[in-house]
């Protein structure tokens, strides 16, 4: 089968951004009513609360077709209960977890049921400040209002803790987000994920952070790590690592990711600091990485090892060891620029591949194949070698634009392959142009690959170059069209 999409277009470094707080904590008490009438009221005032803004009252406005000025879905029930309070108390903590802190903390003086709700919905906490900042209502109320809530609340549950930092004054009060994570630690927290990309400066963690003792989830964003001086336990519990625009030292990312025994799967992107990662443990299972700045990668002992994937490659060469991952399933990318690469005990330069070079375990490889240099098509014979129970192959160009004037090498269909003529399945081609020289690769395994079920092109051009590229492809009895 052949699918032909468009191209997915190049993700930017981003975070997930948070509810917006606007408003001041702890939440006032007054309230306003309004005196019954011998008439029908004519406005319903919401509550009018001065710590929340000292917004003026919301008015309801009246619908045609209402005889008396109020409809009947507006009319209270004739007990007098609100109809809100009767929904059971899933459905209101899943209102309040998505409403901003302030509108969520009034709804705390309405009785004691509701601010039992407020401590429960505490649960995920979604720490964001407003961005833009109110007037009067900068980084000190902000720090202040979060500090107050876990002050006030000293034993509800919290398993996770989501902030967001907009302000540019920040970096001097570190002190509190020690704070904040000491007290954290005795709620037993679960996830923690912190952003602070507005910050004037990249400011760095507390070494508090380690006190987190029942940490499972961490994801940080701009910041700087704190050192490897912190003591032991390495967040025993921890599970996952995400770790984006970071500057972070060789030591104490080693360290973590060797001494955090539960850790499972740890992404990395634009990270300053590492230009070498040795990699040593046990219970990893997927490592993704950005590795534009890094030299050498070292996989030395990973028995549970089965994903390792750079979204990106460094425009210099890196060397990459890969000396005991049994269970690797998935690597990638691989191109020209990775040299030297070993595997297991065997410097693979794109010559000769022995015995002992084989990886048996990878089932899905992503290649860049370098179209713009002499001697491509030996390259990628070559390597294919070395992973002879390949199922899945992702093919992405060196460069998305190719020039015309490029040499068009020949395909060798006389040497054996095994992985192509025996397993590969299916071949996705990211960036797909169309030009001579890739049709010249598609059309080898077309013709080569056996077990072929499915390929897939996502390709740059409007849908009418991708029915001629249909149309191609329905020259090569192999390919079925979907």
């Amino acid at each position: 089968m052949c699918c032909l999409s468009p191209s997915p277009s190049a993700s930017a470094t981003s975070s997930r951004r948070g509810q917006i707080l606007a408003a001041e904590w702890p939440p006032g008490s007054s309230s306003s009513s309004n005196p019954h009438s011998d008439g029908p009221p004519s406005r319903i005032v919401d509550i009018d609360d001065e710590e929340f803004g000292d917004r003026p009252a919301k008015r309801v406005r009246l619908e045609s077709g209402c005889g008396d000025g109020v409809c009947a879905a507006d009319r209270p029930p004739a007990d007098g209960r609100d109809r809100i309070s009767d929904l059971p108390d899933a459905v209101l903590l899943s209102i309040l977890s998505v409403l901003p802190l302030r509108d969520a903390g009034r709804t705390a003086v309405l009785s004691r049921r509701w601010r039992g709700l407020f401590d429960q919905s505490l649960l995920d906490f979604n720490a964001c400040q407003h961005f833009p900042p109110e007037e009067g209502r900068g980084c000190d109320w902000f720090i202040g209002a979060i500090t107050g809530i876990l002050a006030a609340r000293p034993r509800i549950c919290i398993r996770s803790f989501r902030f967001v930092m907009y302000g540019r004054a920040f970096h001097g009060h570190l002190g509190a987000v020690d704070d904040w994570f000491r007290v954290l630690a005795r709620h037993g927290l679960r996830e923690l994920d912190v952003d602070m990309f507005y910050a004037a400066h990249m400011p760095t963690l507390p070494w508090s952070l380690f006190k987190l003792v029942s940490l499972e989830t961490l994801k940080v964003l701009y910041c700087r790590f704190p050192g490897s001086e912190a003591p032991p336990p390495w967040l025993p519990a921890l599970k996952v690592l995400d770790l984006f625009n970071v500057n972070i030292s060789q030591e104490s990312l080693h360290a973590i990711m060797s001494h955090c025994t539960s850790l499972e799967r740890v992404r990395l992107k634009n990270i300053t600091g590492v230009d070498k990662i040795s990699l040593r443990s046990k219970s990893l299972a997927r490592l993704y990485g950005d590795f534009g700045d890094l030299k050498e990668l070292i996989v030395e002992d990973a028995p549970n090892l089965e994903e390792l994937v750079g979204i990106g490659l460094p425009s210099g060469k890196v060397k990459v060891k890969i000396i005991f991952a049994p269970k690797l399933q998935v690597l990638g990318y691989l191109g020209i620029s990775v040299r030297p690469l070993l595997l297991h005990d065997t410097v693979f330069d794109g010559g000769i591949v022995q015995l002992r070079t084989l990886m048996y375990s990878v089932k899905t490889l992503a290649i860049q194949v370098p179209f713009s240099e002499k001697g491509y098509t030996v390259f990628v014979a070559q390597l294919l070698k070395c992973f002879p129970c390949l199922e899945t192959l992702h093919i992405e160009p060196n460069k998305r634009s190719i020039s015309r004037w490029v040499n068009v090498e020949e395909w060798d269909t006389t040497n054996s392959i095994q992985c192509i003529q025996h397993s590969i399945n299916r071949v996705v081609f990211d960036f797909f142009g169309g030009e001579e020289i890739q049709w010249g690769l598609l059309t080898f395994l077309l013709r080569m690959a056996r077990a072929l079920k499915l390929v897939e092109l996502y390709c740059w051009m409007d849908k009418d170059w991708d029915s001629d590229q249909i149309e191609r492809c329905q020259k090569e009895n192999r390919v079925a069209l979907i």
